[in-house]
């Protein structure tokens, strides 16, 4: 597999999960690596989730035939993330740096059976197992579900209809995780990514409890205030009910498009980015809900948080979302991140008209739903 872990980096409720103390460099991580390439760089990353580019902490030279290394990571911290990447070889590979000396020992050719010492990797590995078997499983029937074109017949909605369930069962699985885990890095980062794909009133019970089961973390304070912030209604006035900021992006060739250029129809705007797994999870349901409506004087305008053109392009391609697209491929400096008060994606608004949002943020079968409702 490509990268054995997948970070879905919407834009993280914390401000990090990392070590800020990068100059105490305590820790030593002992790796072992077989099948690896001939000779090549290993470095060990300090893990920002706020979308910021994640910093070296140390490197060393390791070659097939020695494939062993000791690297230095910061202070012993059981709520943070580092990470092992290599020069050559592909894969990612997470630590929860626990205790003070770690072992990880890693075969390139079965990147899923890496071992590793401390109790908090352990923890957070069987999530990333668990999470990405049912990955496999949603882009499985994904496929499905676009092998039907643009047909709407009973096979393609069973294919829907399963489709969500197994997104359902996947969010609800993070959760469970987060509820039972006793280590504070693998539950803040398993609310992170179930953040997108369940229901505020299912998360908001389990980010109260970690405050009882993580009395002296700043980290999962800071997580508990932040997501309780982002779920009170006062962010749904602050958009519904007022006009749509104005924007004017790219598009895939390079044309500027004006949002207020497609004022007269029922516009969703629909933030999303190739590299988010939960926007990909999401987009057959809106190539579905764009089949069933778009000539019914509704159209999609997709808006990438891409940093790079290639995999934006193919992510269209692949996922097959035939509407317009722009991006000015600048990632979380993204001008429309401040106007829209994007805090996570998968994220769209529905405009009317008029240019005033009338719905934000709808998903599943809301989507579809609301467009009955005003496609009249």
């Amino acid at each position: 597999m490509k990268n054995f872990i997948f970070i879905a980096l919407a834009v993280i409720l914390i401000s990090s999960l990392g070590c800020k103390d990068k100059g105490n460099n305590n820790i030593k991580v002992q790796v072992d690596i077989q099948n690896g390439s001939a000779k090549q760089y290993i470095y060990l990353d300090l893990v920002e989730l706020d979308g910021v580019a994640p910093t070296v902490f140390d490197s060393v030279l390791i070659d097939k035939e020695n494939g062993h290394g000791e690297l230095r990571a910061g202070k012993k911290d059981p709520e943070a993330l580092i990470r092992l990447r290599f020069q050559k070889d592909q894969g990612d590979f997470f630590i929860v740096p626990d205790q003070d000396q770690i072992s990880l020992s890693i075969d390139i050719k079965k990147p899923d059976q890496y071992t590793v010492s401390s109790s908090g990797s352990k923890d957070l590995k069987s999530l990333l197992i668990g999470f990405n078997g049912r990955i496999a499983s949603i882009d499985s029937i994904r496929g499905v579900v676009q092998s039907f074109g643009t047909a709407n017949d009973s096979g393609r909605v069973q294919a829907e209809q399963t489709y969500m369930k197994i997104v359902e069962e996947t969010g609800m699985y993070l959760v469970d995780v987060a509820r039972n885990t006793s280590t504070a890095a693998v539950a803040l980062y398993a609310l992170t990514m179930a953040k997108n794909n369940v229901k505020d009133s299912l998360v908001l019970p389990v980010v109260d409890g970690l405050s009882s089961r993580f009395p002296n973390s700043p980290r999962v304070y800071k997580f508990s205030e932040v997501y309780k912030s982002m779920s009170n209604v006062k962010l749904e006035s602050e958009l519904v009910g007022k006009p749509a900021p104005d924007f004017s992006l790219p598009d895939v060739n390079g044309n500027m498009i004006e949002l207020k250029s497609l004022r007269g129809k029922y516009v969703l705007v629909d933030f999303w980015a190739s590299w988010c797994r939960p926007c990909r999870m999401e987009n057959p349901n809106v190539v579905q809900a764009y089949q069933n409506f778009k000539d019914k004087n509704f159209v999609i305008l997709g808006v990438s948080l891409d940093k790079e053109k290639d995999p934006w392009l193919k992510a269209i391609k692949d996922d097959k979302l035939d509407w317009a697209h722009v991006s000015d491929l600048n990632f979380w400096d993204s001008e429309v991140v401040p106007l829209y008060k994007i805090e996570g994606i998968p994220f769209n608004v529905l405009i009317d008209p008029n240019g005033i949002i009338i719905a934000k943020e709808l998903r599943g079968s809301a989507l579809q739903d609301k467009l009955r409702a005003v496609l009249k």
